[in-house]
């Protein structure tokens, strides 16, 4: 009995950590699975689920396929987490100045992550071609938000796919799932749509991305084992590509336009300008660069540690 609480509050905490860094552009929730030691534990349960059986309405099948032991209090604490810190995230993300300090953190954060991941791979022509590929995807896809606000079907087919990309990301080390909505230009609404669940209208909004998400349970956890042992190197450059071109998005020194969704302003990226490096905004966004990226540096290094220690505790 006091082992099974013991490890419900662990599986718990871990998760209450995992959904924390969803919150966050950059910080992958399957970094954090795979800091803690149970990435392959939660691929793995994710894999056994049998989702044709609930297609087929054999939900006694699906739910017995389903570790209720690890996933109950894993998805308990990542919600936790999620609904309590979505207001402070929604808070800071519709004040101006508040948005560059936090936007300029998570820059310091992603350039931090660019750094680690390639110091994991061996620079050659194939993977400079996918993280070139990667870049300019992401690149890419950052010139489609202007119109996202409209909540019409156009809204909601991208909310689909933007859960089901996102989760893969979640899933994949190195890349967060918000990032990815970050690069589609629907984070602000999923922050508003959080903090504001009482709302139909964001009832509708969370329902269409856990579709998505759902969709993307069902298919990737299959194939990213595969694609990691076989093509490692190739997948990380494109997901070092995929970062790079997100620094446009995450880039603290636009000029904001005021967009209203269900009475609640949100602020939206309008025209890319270069900062005054001689100004008091740039010193304090700066500031904020290097304490993301300082942040970051210690958790990696604290993550190296561990695994480390963990290496070393294996031999003996």
């Amino acid at each position: 009995m006091a082992f099974a609480k013991k490890y419900f509050v662990d599986i718990f905490f871990k998760g209450f950590f995992m959904g924390l860094t969803e919150l966050i552009p950059g910080v992958s929730s399957g970094t954090i699975a795979l800091f803690f030691g149970i990435y392959q534990t939660l691929l793995s349960n994710i894999k056994k689920i049998e989702y044709s059986s609930l297609l087929k309405f054999n939900l006694k099948r699906f739910f017995k396929s389903i570790d209720f032991r690890f996933f109950f209090p894993l998805i308990l604490g990542m919600l936790f987490a999620i609904f309590s810190f979505s207001k402070i995230i929604h808070y800071f993300l519709s004040h101006e100045l508040f948005r560059k300090f936090l936007l300029s953190f998570f820059l310091g954060a992603i350039l931090t992550c660019i750094y680690f991941l390639f110091k994991d791979i061996k620079i050659s022509l194939d993977k400079i071609a996918f993280i070139v590929l990667g870049t300019f995807l992401c690149f890419f896809i950052s010139f489609f938000n202007s119109n996202f606000f409209d909540l019409s079907l156009n809204i909601y087919l991208k909310l689909i796919f933007c859960g089901f990309a996102a989760i893969l990301a979640a899933l994949l080390p190195g890349i967060s799932g918000s990032l990815i909505l970050v690069i589609f230009g629907i984070y602000p609404i999923i922050i508003n749509a959080l903090s504001n669940i009482s709302n139909f209208q964001n009832i509708k909004i969370i329902l269409f991305l856990s579709f998505g998400i759902f969709l993307g349970l069902a298919i990737f956890p299959r194939f990213i084992l595969f694609f990691f042992k076989k093509h490692y190197h190739q997948t990380l450059s494109f997901l070092i590509g995929l970062m790079i071109g997100s620094i446009y998005t995450l880039w603290p020194f636009f000029t904001y336009r005021k967009t209203y969704l269900d009475s609640n302003f949100i602020l939206v990226n309008e025209n890319f300008q270069f900062p005054n490096i001689f100004s008091l905004e740039f010193i304090k966004c700066f500031a904020f660069i290097l304490f993301g990226s300082f942040i970051f540096f210690k958790i990696k290094q604290l993550s190296t540690k561990k695994h480390k220690k963990s290496n070393e505790d294996t031999c003996i």
